[in-house]
């Protein structure tokens, strides 16, 4: 009865956490068209370089200290707030510390990334916000608190597009992507600062050995592996940067954008997914573990293959002409966002078992893979071929966690079978959205046909478990 409870608590959360992240997400997604049109390709892309940066420093920031926080849970009893409260003293030292090497060699980094000094700072400003805002939505996912995340997220994105919007009209009308950076990074400080507060109202921070000495001997071996997958996720755009231009930049980085929609899921279903996957390995429930993977494997499979099916036409509405030549590298980079969200599913096996080294083993591996397959196609085929080469490293990447997780726990988290239906059913909708790349009246109808046969025996199967899908989507819209 105790599993069933949790398992169901797990997948209200889950459509809890997704539901809300569409409808915040959905309003950025929205506005990329807005921003996409407002900015030239060129101030596009330096926005989205970045976001990339951001990528690299958020995980140095709070030495991926969130990842330790379920596995604290269990090793500190009723004392998380307590474990919580002294983790944000590294966070607000390396701020600190941050801050000085920035004043003493801003210039020096500003001509390495060819970003603005100002924007050194606000990359500053912004890493340790989002750290900050990662490492609470920890500790609010172990009571399964999706409504609380989503209330900040869903401010953080309303004022910071506001924000961004009144800058590039006013004081940043003659620098659009500097308004853009500044309005993103102040307000996700603002946020930082009251999680701050909500965490020490709870416990006040105190130096505690015993925490930290649990918390980087967990976290640390992740560091490795949260800048490789920096390397995956986003040094494709940094390399087109350098090796091409800014321009060619903002194309790939606005059809990169298309994932996103996907990446919600994958943030989202995870939240709510880890915390019941240890609870369930501890009891012993490895049949339970499987079906669910694949059931929420299958439903990422669903949303990938609709989004390809749409997405020429969807780069046309988010960015017009100017952006056209990215609708080729967008169904490669939606599959990414597939393949991650398996790794995300698969890599939970890692962090409970405790056997961190192997994460950043497999990943270092697969970013060492993507690096140097870029350096050698972007050279010979442009940015097309970096949606390709990063979906290959991707691809190497879930394959050898896969792996890696069989060997910790001695079972498939998804079944082989559920992963090989995957790629076929991926590999052949891919060729068919390329194919008929142009002609809506061949790709709507088989990707509609398609994910009406898999969503109806999936909807038969979480019926039989007794999961009233329907009535969860309804309850979650209502709220």
């Amino acid at each position: 009865m105790a599993e069933a409870n949790n398992g169901k608590k797990a997948i209200k959360a889950g459509f809890g956490y997704t539901i809300g992240n569409f409808m915040i997400r959905g309003i950025s997604f929205l506005l990329v068209m807005v921003f996409s049109r407002i900015m030239k390709s060129d101030q596009f892309g330096v926005y989205n370089i970045f976001l990339s940066y951001d990528s690299i420093l958020y995980v140095v920031t709070g030495f991926a200290l969130h990842s330790s926080v379920k596995s604290a849970n269990l090793t500190f009893k009723k004392q998380i707030d307590q474990y919580i409260s002294t983790m944000t003293l590294v966070y607000v030292f390396n701020f600190v510390l941050f801050n000085i090497i920035v004043t003493l060699f801003g210039r020096l980094f500003s001509e390495l990334t060819e970003l603005p000094v100002l924007a050194i700072y606000m990359l500053l400003f912004y890493s340790s916000g989002s750290a900050l805002l990662t490492l609470y939505n920890e500790r609010l996912s172990l009571d399964y608190n999706y409504k609380k995340f989503l209330t900040l997220s869903c401010i953080n994105t309303v004022c910071s597009i506001s924000l961004s919007l009144v800058l590039m009209y006013t004081v940043y009308s003659d620098n659009l992507s500097l308004g853009r950076i500044i309005g993103s990074s102040v307000t996700i400080a603002a946020i930082a600062v009251y999680i701050l507060f909500a965490i020490y109202r709870k416990a006040k921070p105190k130096f505690n050995k015993e925490y930290l000495k649990f918390g980087f001997k967990y976290s640390l071996p992740i560091v490795p592996h949260g800048i490789s997958q920096v390397l995956l996720s986003q040094f494709d755009r940094i390399m087109i940067e350098n090796m091409i231009s800014f321009s060619a930049a903002g194309i790939y980085s606005l059809a990169a954008n298309l994932n996103l929609i996907l990446n919600v899921i994958c943030t989202s279903i995870e939240t709510a997914w880890n915390t019941w996957f240890f609870e369930e390995m501890d009891a012993g429930h490895t049949k339970v573990v499987q079906k669910r993977a694949k059931q929420l494997t299958t439903v990422a499979l669903i949303m990938t293959i609709g989004l390809m099916g749409i997405s020429p036409e969807m780069m046309l509405i988010l960015g017009g002409s100017e952006y056209a030549q990215g609708k080729y590298v967008a169904i490669p980079l939606i599959i990414d966002a597939f393949v991650i969200f398996i790794y995300d599913v698969v890599v939970s096996s890692e962090y409970y078992t405790k056997k961190t080294k192997y994460i950043m083993i497999g990943t270092m591996i697969a970013a060492a893979i993507n690096v140097v397959t870029n350096y050698i196609f972007i050279k010979k085929f442009g940015f097309y071929a970096a949606a390709y080469t990063t979906l290959f490293s991707y691809l190497c990447y879930a394959g050898l966690h896969m792996f890696i997780s069989h060997r910790l726990i001695k079972f498939h988290v998804i079944p082989m079978k559920s992963v090989l239906f995957y790629i076929v059913m991926l590999a052949v909708s891919a060729y068919i959205d390329l194919t008929f790349i142009d002609s809506i009246w061949i790709r709507y109808p088989v990707f509609a046909a398609t994910i009406g046969v898999i969503g109806y025996f999936l909807y038969k199967e979480l019926s039989a478990d007794g999961i009233d899908v329907i009535g969860v989507i309804k309850s979650r819209f209502k709220k």
